[in-house]
């Protein structure tokens, strides 16, 4: 337990453990819930470098499919303000932990 100004790290693993779940419950879920079932393929597609962004054409590569194809997907995830395009051909999601929120997610 904290005492007095000190904060041990067994508190601080506590308390990073409460915020992950309270934004996995409510913050995360709220986002991930507004998704289609090919909405989440596509950001499930992202995962894999994190919060870092990826190619248009990696994640077309990763559904087998083409990036014309998944160009609707991507226009409503970013009108939803799940994801972004911040370059060319690279999207990235808006919140950092999206990412490994969805991993954390079951299929």
């Amino acid at each position: 337990m904290a005492d007095g100004d000190r904060i041990e790290l067994v508190d601080a693993r506590v308390g990073v453990s409460v915020g992950q779940k309270q934004l996995d419950s409510g913050f995360f879920k709220a986002r991930w819930d507004r998704t289609t079932a090919s909405e989440k393929r596509y950001l499930r597609a992202m995962c894999p470098e994190g919060d870092t962004g990826v190619g248009s054409g990696e994640v077309a590569s990763r559904l087998k499919k083409t990036i014309n194809a998944l160009g609707p997907t991507r226009a409503n995830l970013i009108h939803k303000g799940l994801i972004y395009a911040p370059d060319h051909g690279v999207v990235s999601f808006t919140v950092p932990g999206m990412a490994a929120f969805i991993r954390r997610q079951a299929d």
